[in-house]
């Protein structure tokens, strides 16, 4: 890639990483369900967007610089965007039809977006690293995040109504 197309995908990659952080903390902070729940689908929509662009542009960063972390964070964000969009559509069609079927996928849906926030947190963190580069801080920044994350994700999905 040549040094100009690199800066210009570096930046479109840093751009969208800044907007997924930001909408998917506040898609995160909104109710999920009534009548504002329409506010978490619209910033929810909007954060799987910049996610799915930051993903796409992570792979060929990755592979210029040689870093498998990295790529494999890139595909399994990708992947994991992915999936929550796919379950989330599933869910609403399976809604008031099976309501089982509608709470797992709905939970599907919440561990799938949950993961991929996580993981950007972690690329984030293992690629900036802002409190040095210690081998021992490389650690909390590539576990850290998915302690914390995995816990509250946890929380989230079981905090779902279980069908009756």
């Amino acid at each position: 890639m040549a040094p100009d197309a690199h800066r210009i995908v570096l930046a479109l990659h840093v751009a969208l990483g800044f907007g997924g952080f930001t909408l998917g903390a506040i898609a995160l902070a909104l109710p999920k369900f009534g009548a504002t729940g329409r506010w978490h689908r619209r910033v929810g929509r909007a954060y799987a967007l910049c996610m799915l662009g930051m993903a796409l542009l992570s792979v060929p960063l990755s592979l210029r610089a040689a870093d498998r972390l990295l790529l494999a964070i890139g595909l399994l964000t990708l992947g994991w965007v992915t999936g929550g969009w796919i379950a989330l559509r599933a869910a609403r069609r399976a809604r008031s039809s099976n309501r089982i079927r509608f709470a797992a996928l709905l939970r599907a849906h919440v561990v799938l977006m949950g993961s991929s926030y996580v993981a950007a947190w972690t690329a984030f963190l293992v690629n900036v690293r802002p409190l040095g580069s210690a081998p021992l801080l490389f650690w909390v920044y590539a576990l850290g995040p998915t302690v914390i994350g995995t816990a509250l994700i946890a929380r989230s999905s079981a905090r779902l109504v279980r069908p009756a």
